[in-house]
């Protein structure tokens, strides 16, 4: 990866400023307070944000509400832009605005956390660093020199975990401190559990007794089951018997009841005898005079009056024709009286005005005339012809009145001889019934002294039965009250099965519980005896190892910035020991230059094991010094040109104001200050 451009507004000293980076070594120049490492912080804010604990006001140029920084970077071949934003509000609290990543002409607006997750999968950099801040970006890339000689001042304690935490092997701190509280916890566990587990003899012997109790009360209910079983046996077989007699005695009452149905019925059959002998005495003096009745004669009468009703109506309706037409002709003949009447009187006519002569009057009465007599001949036809048609219809009413007389007389006579057939008829059925209620009567009388005789059988079952009862009815008290003691115990079993169960639940719970404590305490031997110890020798191992390669590049890195007869190597709290002929010499009694010298082979050291390390992450490629001369004599600012060199870094930004140092480099970008930071 290597930085391509950066475009700036309102961050700390500059209004605005946009800057390209080439590859290569790039030199940073101008004087102090000019702007210098304000490029270089807004290059990390451009990539990482705000960082927890930074504030704002740290970024945002006095005065101003909002900032803005534009990153543009390249990566496996890959165009990146990021834009990040920050916003005062009006409570003056500043805060991150807009977020705005884009790969390859493709943006997306995200949000700060979704940012910086992109950036640390952009930069390939581990899982375990997203939570670190920009910690891995800080001490492989850009560390401030005087960041770096705090760290080499630091207490050994402090400066060890920062180391942990750079490297990434904090992790087996954690795990011990993690052990502890572990420890801890189970230590505290198995105190809960012991006290759980103290009455745990106590419960088995109260199991074996409650278990003893048990069989005992098993066998009481064994006997009483038994003894019940018996009573049940007696009960049935005394319930067989009366049920038995039971059936006896129902058959006689059955027979009773038969008996007084049988009586009710016979009775009633003597009614209905009786009663029937009258009735066809009645019906036979109702026929005693004979009715004669002719269908035929019905039907011929029927025949003739439908002939002579239709003989009516056609008179009727001639009738009707012809005082029509009479009516007709009397107003055609009144009309030509009319007519008559009017052209007589008639002086001129009506249509052509001229004079009507008595030439043309007289023909018009004799045509009038022959009209006159053809509608009287004909008028007088018509009603000759009415009157006969007259007389045919009221003959044809009294022809008519008289069938209607002979219809209703047979329609009588036909009723009367029905009647008289029905009640022949009836007088058969009921001689029928006559002849069967005499056989039943007989029948019923003989069912009669049958049941009598079978209940002289009867007598002494009822007075059986009430012995047999009250035999029984002790048994069944017995076999009541035995069912209710064996009821009782099988309670008494089953609560004692209950207490035993959850008596034995409980048991098996402690014993689960000792078994866990068992576990537990095996676990705790493990983790103080071999867990801990392991990780303490892995920790210690992994230290070591880092320590004697870090030492071996620090010592390298330092003898290319220090004449030979000084040395320096790593303790084991990663401390400097600067030596001179085997002479240990304290870092503050250093030069400037020297104890500088030490801070950047510190800072190329771990830059270089850092990269080795995690050998996949995209920044190896670029590094930034900061004021990485400061104090540096003619000779080790020649040494830079080495430095520059060994990096094999394909963009390295740095910031000096050594003079000499421009003429190793490959870019010189100049930062003036005249009011705002500018770039020339």
């Amino acid at each position: 990866m290597i930085f391509k451009k950066l475009a700036i507004k309102n961050i700390r000293s500059y209004e605005d400023l946009e800057i390209e980076f080439p590859a290569g070594t790039i030199l940073l120049a101008g004087d102090i307070g000019a702007g210098k490492t304000s490029i270089l912080l807004a290059l990390q804010f451009a990539l990482f944000g705000l960082q927890p604990g930074q504030k704002g006001s740290s970024v945002l140029r006095q005065g101003e509400d909002h900032a803005y920084a534009k990153l543009e970077l390249e990566t496996d071949n890959q165009q990146i832009i990021l834009e990040r934003t920050i916003k005062k509000s009006k409570n003056n609290s500043i805060s991150q605005d807009l977020n705005v990543i884009t790969v390859d002409g493709k943006s997306d607006e995200l949000s700060t956390s979704e940012m910086k997750n992109r950036v640390i999968r952009i930069l390939n950099y581990p899982k375990e660093f997203i939570k670190k801040s920009n910690l891995l970006y800080k001490f492989t890339v850009y560390t401030p020199q005087e960041e770096m000689k705090a760290i080499i001042n630091e207490r050994p304690e402090i400066r060890l975990d920062t180391l942990r935490h750079i490297f990434g092997i904090d992790r087996y701190k954690k795990i011990k401190e993690n052990s502890q509280i572990f420890l801890q916890k189970i230590k505290e566990s198995i105190k809960i559990k012991e006290v759980q587990i103290t009455e745990l003899n106590k419960l088995k012997e109260k199991l074996n007794k409650e278990n003893e109790n048990k069989i005992r009360l098993a066998r009481e209910v064994n006997n009483l089951v038994i003894e019940h079983n018996e009573l049940l046996k007696q009960k049935k077989e005394s319930e067989e018997k009366l049920v038995s007699i039971q059936k006896s005695i129902e058959e006689k009452r059955n027979i009773d009841s038969e008996l007084s149905q049988k009586k009710i019925i016979l009775q009633s059959k003597k009614d209905i005898l009786d009663r029937t002998q009258k009735e066809i005495f009645n019906m036979q003096k109702q026929i005693s005079q004979k009715v004669e009745f002719s269908e035929e004669r019905l039907k011929s009468i029927l025949e003739l009056l439908a002939k002579h009703k239709s003989i009516l109506e056609k008179t009727n309706s001639d009738i009707i024709d012809k005082s029509s037409r009479i009516s007709v002709l009397n107003s055609k003949k009144e009309d030509l009286v009319k007519l008559k009447e009017k052209i007589i009187s008639l002086e001129n006519c009506p249509t052509c005005f001229q004079t009507v002569g008595a030439e043309h009057k007289d023909k018009i009465s004799k045509r009038t005339k022959f009209d006159m007599d053809d509608i009287i001949r004909e008028l007088e036809q018509k009603i000759i012809e009415k009157n006969q048609a007259a007389t045919e219809h009221e003959r044809e009413k009294e022809l008519i009145n008289g069938y209607e007389q002979d219809k209703i007389k047979l329609e009588q006579d036909k009723i009367k001889f029905e009647h008289q057939k029905t009640i022949e008829t009836k007088i058969k059925s009921d001689a029928f019934i006559l002849d069967r209620t005499a056989n039943e009567i007989k029948e019923i009388e003989e069912q009669l002294k049958n049941f009598l005789e079978k209940l002289e059988t009867f007598k002494e079952t009822e007075k059986i039965f009430e012995e047999h009862k009250t035999e029984f009815d002790k048994i069944n008290e017995k076999s009541r009250l035995k069912e209710i003691t064996l009821a009782e115990k099988n309670r008494e079993l089953e609560i004692l099965k209950k207490q035993l169960e959850e008596l034995q639940d409980t048991i098996s719970k402690k014993e689960k519980t000792l078994s866990q404590i068992h576990h537990l305490r095996e676990l705790q031997d493990w983790l103080q005896e071999k867990f801990l110890a392991i990780i303490t020798l892995t920790e210690k191992n992994v230290l070591a190892k880092l320590r004697n390669e870090f030492s071996k590049i620090f010592s390298e890195w330092f003898s290319v910035l220090v004449p030979e007869d000084l040395s320096v190597r790593l303790d084991e709290d990663f401390t400097p020991i600067i030596t001179n002929q085997d002479y240990e010499i304290e870092y503050s009694f250093l030069s400037g230059g020297e104890r500088t010298a030490v801070a950047l082979a510190y800072r190329l050291a771990l830059n270089q094991v850092l990269n080795s390390l995690l050998s996949k992450i995209k920044t190896k490629e670029v590094v930034i010094l900061d004021e990485p001369t400061d104090g540096f004599s003619d000779e080790q600012l020649d040494k830079m040109r080495d430095i520059f060199d060994q990096l094999k870094a394909e963009q390295i930004i740095l910031v000096s104001h050594a003079q000499k140092i421009e003429g190793f480099v490959d870019h010189v970008i100049r930062v003036k200050k005249e009011g705002t930071s500018q770039v020339e």
